[in-house]
């Protein structure tokens, strides 16, 4: 049975009395002066006066994240990143079926990311980055099919990269660049045909990207530094990223040439390749008028004076 929309006013009462600070007083509206639907950062639907969306991104707030905003049913928002929230995210996110986008960025949450989050059926959104997540990514998050941003950066996550992540088949933003994740990086992100945007720097990653993630014709970013990875980048990398901004693998364990199919990846901004074994000419990057910056603390020979500008 739905809920009503007292329910929906007494779950904002509550997620309020979690808040312990709120010095710019965005939450002084929330009272039974006027109705729910009037307070600051809360948007209901015209039809059925519910909560549909919860607003308030840099808001100076402090607490905790009440249990009872699961009792808010028909929501599909949820964005109060850049504050100072607490503790856990509560296990009832998971009821929030409804839900399409969870920004919880730069805050403090802790403790393990719920696996009930992949109830969320229709989320779009799952922004939790600069946190302080602990523990394994849920593997069952894989299951979120309509996912297109999913971004875990600078928390303290561990274990391996679920290979489940393979099935977000609309996935388009992966961040998780430093945290603590180890092993090999899946075959099955080569699976992710939409991926414009791949970090996982400042990791304990090993082994070779696998050759799939190369394919990747979509990409515009492809950042991998500070890891243990090991390998050569393809022959030719330049033509199957043709949309390449931004190549940084800086301080790995890579060996063999740079590519020189790298010229044709006209539209790159960032070369970054330094901290390596890589060996050889450096080939022409003449072509790539949009090159701002290229760093390189390898074995290279550079064919001209042109290129070494550039460093």
């Amino acid at each position: 049975m739905l809920k009503s929309n007292e329910t929906d006013q007494l779950a904002l009462l509550e997620f309020k009395a979690k808040v312990t600070h709120d010095p710019l007083e965005v939450l002084s509206s929330w009272n039974y002066s006027r109705h729910f639907c009037q307070w600051k950062g809360v948007t209901c639907s015209r039809r059925h006066q519910r909560v549909t969306a919860l607003l308030l991104p840099s808001s100076l707030l402090q607490g905790a994240l009440s249990p009872h905003i699961g009792n808010l049913s028909f929501l599909r928002v949820l964005d109060i990143k850049n504050n100072s929230f607490r503790d856990e995210i509560p296990q009832e996110i998971g009821y929030l079926f409804r839900l399409q986008k969870l920004m919880l960025y730069n805050n403090s949450f802790g403790g393990q990311i719920p696996d009930n989050i992949s109830h969320c059926v229709n989320l779009e959104s799952l922004s939790l980055g600069s946190n302080e997540f602990v523990g394994k990514v849920p593997g069952n998050l894989g299951s979120l099919s309509k996912l297109r941003l999913l971004s875990v950066h600078y928390n303290n996550l561990s274990g391996e990269i679920p290979s489940s992540f393979g099935n977000l088949s609309s996935l388009e933003v992966l961040s998780a660049t430093a945290n603590q994740f180890v092993g090999q990086i899946p075959e099955t992100l080569g699976e992710l045909k939409r991926m414009r945007f791949i970090a996982f720097g400042v990791n304990k990653l090993s082994g070779e990207i696998p050759f799939s993630i190369y394919n990747l014709s979509s990409l515009s970013v492809f950042d991998f530094p500070v890891n243990q990875l090991q390998g050569s980048l393809p022959s030719d990398l330049g033509f199957t990223l043709p949309n390449l901004e931004y190549l940084n693998v800086g301080e790995n364990q890579f060996t063999g040439p740079i590519p020189a199919s790298i010229s044709n990846a006209s539209n790159l901004l960032r070369l970054a390749t330094g901290g390596n074994g890589f060996s050889g000419k450096v080939p022409s990057l003449e072509n790539l008028h949009k090159l701002k910056i290229y760093i390189n603390s390898n074995g290279l020979v550079y064919p001209n004076q042109h290129m070494s500008n550039k460093i």
